[in-house]
């Protein structure tokens, strides 16, 4: 008995395919991080006089401090603004307007995003 052979041909088209087929597509990245322009360090005055220095991380994390208490939290982009979740039970949502931002800032957590919020405006500090 005599084995088939595939003539050259379509064997270099069957290896062509193969090969074209290419890597599968990478995941998406878990927390592409937020828009350039909440990026870099901000002093958020609120309304009720509390004064607060934040950081907002191209990695997607961020980082407060004001008199009372300093906390490391997680970005999310959502709608043309971010909302950063506080490790210490806070939520703030920064819109940007013009070269400043709005916050809003929920505690506990739960209350975002209809409960009570203290608002504030941030300006950018580097």
């Amino acid at each position: 008995m005599s084995r088939a052979r595939l003539p050259p041909i379509a064997f270099g088209a069957l290896v062509l395919a193969v090969s074209a087929a290419g890597d599968p597509p990478a995941p998406p990245a878990k927390n592409p991080g937020p828009d350039a322009k909440f990026v870099g360090r901000w002093m958020v005055t609120f309304a009720n006089g509390v004064v607060e220095s934040c950081e907002v991380r191209n990695d997607g994390s961020a980082a407060e401090s004001e008199t009372l208490r300093s906390s490391e939290g997680k970005v999310s982009q959502q709608a043309g603004a971010v909302v950063i979740t506080f490790a210490d039970d806070r939520v703030e949502r920064w819109t940007a307007v013009d070269r400043r931002m709005v916050v809003e800032h929920w505690f506990p957590a739960t209350a975002y995003p209809a409960g009570d919020r203290v608002v504030g405006i941030a300006d950018r500090v580097q």
